[in-house]
């Protein structure tokens, strides 16, 4: 996992190394076995480690986000958040949740209930029809 803002000596993209706190951890390329730098670890840092570069979570809000984009956690809660917006293009297209007829925040409120329960008792119908054709 490399990171677009940070570079190393040679232009290389610093390596993604975790987080502490509100700090993103970012390392030497070369130290980290991700590429072969001509200059080796000695023309950016002279310990063992590699040149280490770590970024405050204020800085950039945009840029340098917890949990980093990219790393294992962001694809969970990604994977996630695709599986959300799936439900809400379904309330909002197929069962009409975005064309209402009714007035008033009651109405609104019932109607979308309905829409959300209809929506699950279709997840539960195509789930238990799935289940039955694969025992069959």
């Amino acid at each position: 996992m490399y990171v677009r803002q940070a570079w190393g000596t040679m232009g290389y993209r610093m390596t993604y190394w975790g987080v502490h706190n509100a700090w993103l951890k970012f390392r030497c390329p070369h130290a980290t076995g991700h590429v072969d730098c001509p200059l080796g670890m000695a023309a950016c840092s002279a310990s063992n480690y590699g040149m280490v570069v770590k970024k405050h979570i204020d800085e950039d809000v945009r840029r340098y986000a917890n949990p980093h984009r990219g790393s294992r956690t962001w694809k969970m809660l990604y994977d996630e958040r695709t599986a959300v917006e799936r439900c809400f293009s379904r309330l909002k297209e197929q069962l009409m949740l975005d064309d209402l007829h009714v007035r008033g925040i009651e109405k609104v409120t019932a109607h979308a209930y309905i829409n959300a329960s209809v929506l699950l008792a279709s997840a539960l119908a195509m789930h238990r029809t799935n289940r039955l054709e694969q025992v069959a």
